[in-house]
């Protein structure tokens, strides 16, 4: 079955931010629409014209502040997801809210890759969805998306003939194997591949452990942007 594209209203008045997660999540997803406007009134405008599954807005703007708005749009459409972006803490922010609405929050200044993340889990895509938008990601943002989610799993790399695994113990790279290679030496293997295919096994134990840095630090060595 095809999925259908979701489609996400991001509403901030900063234009270099919503242009920075738009152009992001086109460049990375094939499975989200993006559409940006600048303020809370504009974005009550967009959704009496076009459907919305998932809305991004920033909490302090001029006009309609970002709670005001949250509050407009769940009660006229309850079935609309929202993110929240705020810098001012999401402990505050969400005693003001109905905590039993689908209402999910990011604190400035984050990480795309972690909005990214917190899209999925709001709009509740299946993972083999997932899947199938990572495969135009580079293998650097792959490793970095499951180190984040903090599972247990493995990912496994085809090249051609050529395969790579790389082995996951709570969101941290454990082992990794490339041929004759393994550790780092296997991981930075991999890294260096251009297109790839992959599939994931969650929750599947490695007996060694060949790689004790951290996840980040891998990653900054390997020098891939």
């Amino acid at each position: 079955m095809d999925y259908q594209k979701k489609a996400i209203l991001i509403v901030d008045d900063e234009e270099d931010l919503t242009w920075s997660i738009s152009r992001y999540f086109r460049r990375s997803d094939d499975l989200f629409e993006t559409f940006c406007v600048s303020s809370g009134d504009q974005a009550l405008e967009f959704m009496q014209k076009n459907h919305v599954d998932l809305l991004i807005t920033d909490v302090k703007m001029p006009g309609i502040s970002g709670l005001e708005l949250v509050d407009i749009v769940l009660k006229k459409y309850p079935r609309m997801k929202v993110i929240m972006m705020t810098a001012y803490g999401s402990d505050e922010v969400q005693t003001r809210l109905d905590t039993a609405q689908p209402i999910f929050f990011v604190e400035k200044p984050f990480e795309l890759l972690l909005l990214r993340e917190t899209v999925y889990t709001a709009l509740n895509i299946p993972e083999q969805n997932i899947r199938n938008s990572l495969l135009n990601t580079r293998i650097k943002e792959i490793i970095a998306f499951t180190c984040k989610a903090g599972k247990t799993s493995q990912l496994t790399f085809h090249r051609g003939i050529s395969q790579g695994v790389v082995y996951f113990k709570q969101g941290e790279i454990v082992h990794a194997e490339c041929g004759e290679l393994e550790g780092e030496n296997a991981l930075f293997n991999i890294l260096d591949w251009g297109k790839i295919d992959f599939f994931s096994s969650f929750d599947h134990r490695v007996s060694k452990r060949t790689i004790r840095r951290n996840w980040e630090s891998l990653l900054n060595t390997a020098m891939i942007d």
